[in-house]
C-alpha cells in the first residue's frame, strides 16, 4: 500500500491530506471541551457543530466555481490558509461571543469542504488509473487511523496545554497542511486544464448533463442518500439513548465506534491490495450492510447481552462496509469522469451528501414518538439493505462504469459530447 508514496507528487498531497486530517478529526473535540469549559449546557455546542457543518455544505457548493477553474493545488492552499486563519481568530474571540465563534467555525468548515473536493480531484491527475484505489485506500486508512487516536490525543492535549492552545495546535497543523500544498509541481495535471469563467447555472447544468450519462453513479447517490438519512442518522440518535438505557452511561459507544473504525482500517488494508473484478458489486454490498447496525441496536432493546455482541459486529461490518463502497466509489469518479468537470463533480457528491444527511435528524425523532423507536430501527434497518442492493440492477453498477461508452472515451472525449 505504501509503495505509491514513491509517487513524489502523490506523496506530497497525501501528506498534506493527513496533516489536514489531524487536524479536522481533533476539532470537533477540542470544540466541545472548550465550549463546555467556558460556556456550560448543550446549547452552545449544537450551534457551533451545527455551524462547522454548514460550513462544510458550504464549502462543497463553492467548490462547484473553483475546484475545476484553479488549479487543484492553489485551492488546497486557499482552503487550508482559510481554516488556520480562521481557527487562530477563534482564539482571540473564544470569550467574547458565541456568535463570533460560529463565524470562524463556518469558515472553516468551508475550507474542509473546498480541500476535499480539490484532494480528490488532484488525486486523478498525478497517480496513474491502475494505481487510484490504492491511492484511495491510503488515503482512507491514514484518515480512519486519525479518527481512531483524535478522542485519546485531543483530550490529552487540551488537558495539558489548554483550549486556546489547543486551537493554535489546530490551526498550526492547517497551516503547515498548506506548506506542504505549496510543494506541489505547479503543472502537476495531465490533462491540459484551460481556466475559464462559467456562468453559474450553466455550471452546474453541465454538471447534471455529465452524471446522467453514467446511470450507476446517479445510482450510488441515491444510495448515499438513504444511508445517511435513515441509516446512519437512526444510529446517530438512537445509539446513545440506547446505550444509556441499558448500560446507564456512555462507554459503549466508544466501544461501537471503535469497531466501526477497525472494521474500515480492514476493508482499506484489503482494497489497497486487492482490485475485485466488480468493484461495484463490493461496493453496493457494503453500503448495504451497514443496514445491520438499526437491526442489530433492536436487538441491545430486546435482549442486553446478546445485542452487545451484535451491536459491536454490526458496527464492524458497516465500518469495512462503507470504506469498502468509498474506496471503488472515489476511484470509479476519478477514472470515469473528464478532469474538467471532475472537481465539480466531488462537489457534488459532498453537497447532497452532507447537506442531505440532516433531514434524517430533523424527521425522524418525530417518526420514533409516533411509530414507536425499534419500528423506526427496523425500517431504517431494512431500507438502507434493499436500496443499496437494489442498485445493483442499475446498468453499469457492477463495474461502476457505464457499459455506453467505450474505454478511451471516459475523460477526454466526454469533454466534446
Amino acid at each position: 500500500m505504501f509503495s505509491i508514496l514513491r509517487n513524489t507528487s502523490f506523496r506530497m498531497a497525501w501528506l498534506s491530506y493527513t496533516t489536514s486530517s489531524a487536524a479536522t478529526s481533533i476539532t470537533p473535540i477540542i470544540l466541545t471541551l472548550f465550549l463546555l469549559d467556558s460556556y456550560g449546557g448543550i446549547g452552545a455546542l449544537g450551534l457551533v457543530l451545527g455551524t462547522r457543518t454548514l460550513g462544510f455544505v458550504g464549502g462543497a457548493i463553492l467548490g462547484f466555481g473553483m475546484i475545476d477553474d484553479l488549479p487543484r493545488r492553489r485551492t488546497m492552499i486557499i482552503a487550508s490558509l482559510v481554516r488556520g486563519i480562521a481557527i487562530i481568530t477563534a482564539i482571540i474571540i473564544f470569550d467574547h461571543s458565541i456568535l463570533a465563534i460560529c463565524i470562524t467555525v463556518f469558515f472553516a468548515g468551508m475550507g474542509e469542504g473546498i480541500f476535499r473536493g480539490a484532494y480528490q480531484s488532484l488525486i486523478a491527475e498525478v497517480i496513474e488509473e491502475s494505481q487510484l484505489q490504492q491511492a484511495n485506500a491510503l488515503s482512507t486508512f491514514s484518515n480512519r487511523f486519525l479518527l481512531v487516536v483524535s478522542p485519546a490525543m485531543a483530550t490529552i492535549v487540551y488537558a495539558w496545554i489548554g483550549g486556546s492552545l489547543s486551537l493554535l495546535v489546530i490551526g498550526l497543523l492547517w497551516l503547515f497542511s498548506m506548506v506542504l500544498a505549496n510543494t506541489l509541481p505547479k503543472r502537476e495535471a495531465k490533462v491540459s486544464i484551460k481556466s475559464k469563467t462559467r456562468v453559474p447555472f450553466k455550471s452546474f447544468g453541465e454538471v447534471f448533463v455529465e452524471v446522467s450519462r453514467h446511470r450507476w453513479f446517479i445510482g450510488g447517490l441515491t444510495g448515499l442518500v438513504v444511508w445517511l438519512t435513515l441509516g446512519y442518522a437512526i444510529q446517530q440518535l438512537t445509539l446513545p439513548v440506547i446505550t444509556r438505557d441499558v448500560f446507564g452511561n456512555d462507554t459503549f459507544i466508544g466501544f461501537a465506534l471503535g469497531s466501526y473504525s477497525l472494521g474500515a482500517l480492514i476493508a482499506a488494508l484489503w482494497l489497497a491490495k486487492s482490485k475485485p473484478r466488480l468493484p461495484g458489486l463490493i461496493a453496493f454490498i457494503g453500503l448495504s450492510m451497514y443496514g445491520l447496525v438499526p437491526l442489530a441496536l433492536v436487538v441491545l432493546d430486546v435482549s442486553h447481552h446478546l445485542g452487545a455482541l451484535f451491536v459491536l459486529l454490526a458496527f464492524f461490518l458497516g465500518g469495512l462496509g462503507i470504506e469498502a463502497f468509498n474506496i471503488p466509489w472515489f476511484s470509479a469518479i476519478q477514472r470515469e469522469m473528464p478532469q474538467d468537470k471532475m472537481g465539480r463533480i466531488f462537489s457534488l457528491d459532498f453537497t447532497i451528501s452532507y447537506g442531505i444527511a440532516p433531514l434524517g435528524l430533523v424527521f425522524l425523532p418525530y417518526f420514533i414518538t409516533t411509530f414507536g423507536q425499534n419500528n423506526v430501527l427496523l425500517i431504517c434497518g431494512l431500507l438502507t439493505i434493499a436500496s443499496a442492493l437494489i442498485i445493483l440492477l442499475v446498468p453499469g453498477a457492477l463495474r461502476l462504469s457505464d457499459p455506453r461508452y467505450q474505454k478511451g472515451d471516459k475523460r477526454l472525449n466526454n469533454i466534446e459530447r
